[in-house]
């Protein structure tokens, strides 16, 4: 991905040219794409839509346990949690074998030992890691 090196630091679009900040510092990118009407229609993005499906089901997971842990980790995450957690939950999501694509969920994933695995080994923050024995007797409801 370009990174902006300029003088100036821009936010925003101009002439399908956009400006943005995250915490790696100043991007910048071409607008473009296909549009959403076709990607929902077309028979050609059938898989896109599932993959859509899933991950807005991942990501609404993931928003419940981040409100649930909301008062315990607020001050225990770093900048990427909500990334990493996504990416823990879509690898359980994977491990449900009973659903059709689409329409996988975590629930089903997690009864699989190695999705119980994959959640035990997340952190909310990379640079402070908790025991793994502490969550493991924290986490036993899910055993």
């Amino acid at each position: 991905m370009p990174k902006q090196k300029g003088l100036f630091k821009i936010e925003g679009s101009i002439d399908g040219v956009t400006f943005y900040r995250n915490a790696d510092g100043h991007f910048v990118r071409m607008a473009g794409g296909v549009s959403k009407s076709r990607i929902m229609n077309d028979p050609a993005f059938a898989r896109t839509r599932e993959n859509i499906n899933e991950f807005g089901n991942n990501a609404k997971a993931a928003k419940m346990l981040r409100d649930a842990l909301g008062s315990f980790t607020r001050n225990a995450t770093d900048s990427r949690t909500s990334n990493r957690l996504m990416q823990i939950f879509n690898k359980i999501t994977k491990l449900d074998t009973v659903s059709p694509r689409g329409e996988r969920k975590i629930s089903l994933g997690l009864e699989d030992q190695a999705g119980k695995n994959l959640f035990f080994k997340f952190d909310f923050n990379k640079k402070a890691q908790l025991s793994r024995g502490c969550l493991k007797r924290t986490a036993s409801f899910l055993y």
